[in-house]
């Protein structure tokens, strides 16, 4: 069966919240646990009232990109500015959509938008989420000692001219004005 995936780079907007709302809720506790490193079973509203903002943060320090999976939304990239030519990578992929490409799409279109070049991208993951430890090495990230007990943390430096991409990909025949792609994915 094909995936057919969208992209849209969320604005903060009344109907962008609603959207990031519906991935939220869609996500077991389990998952923003995993996500956002809390203890325990956190409820989704509680989650979505304490990282709202952040999760909808975009340019010009960074992006928040929606996936939409046969127009459901299904995932959420951030790319949050750290300092000047740094930044955190965040994932959320709601849990009916883990494991269908999603995230890996949705970083693969934040390297592909050429926005960052000469970036350093940082991310932080549970120890135990080894999902989301194969994808930060597909991606091309590399593990680096990390300070948080319980935590790994990876690093990739993105290319500085932007015309070539982090690892070999298919072509997006689906250009969007943003730079996202909507390519069909099996």
């Amino acid at each position: 069966m094909t995936l057919v995936m969208e992209f849209r780079e969320l604005a903060g907007t009344t109907a962008d919240r609603a959207l990031l709302a519906r991935v939220v809720l869609a996500c077991s506790g389990a998952s923003l646990g995993r996500r956002f490193f809390l203890g325990g079973t956190p409820d989704p509203l509680d989650v979505l009232d304490r990282y709202q903002r952040y999760l909808l943060a975009g340019p010009p320090e960074g992006a928040a990109v929606l996936a939409l999976a046969g127009g459901v939304p299904a995932g959420l990239a951030n790319l949050a500015r750290r300092t000047p030519g740094e930044a955190d990578l965040g994932l959320l992929v709601a849990d009916p959509w883990q494991r269908q490409g999603i995230g890996t799409a949705l970083a693969e279109g934040l390297w592909r938008s050429g926005r960052w070049p000469g970036w350093t991208v940082h991310a932080s993951v549970l120890a135990d989420n080894l999902p989301a430890k194969s994808l930060l090495r597909a991606q091309g990230f590399r593990a680096v000692p990390g300070a948080e007990r319980g935590q790994d943390d990876y690093l990739l430096r993105l290319p500085a001219t932007m015309t070539t991409v982090m690892r070999e990909a298919e072509p997006c025949p689906d250009r969007r004005a943003n730079g996202w792609c909507s390519a069909p994915r099996s």
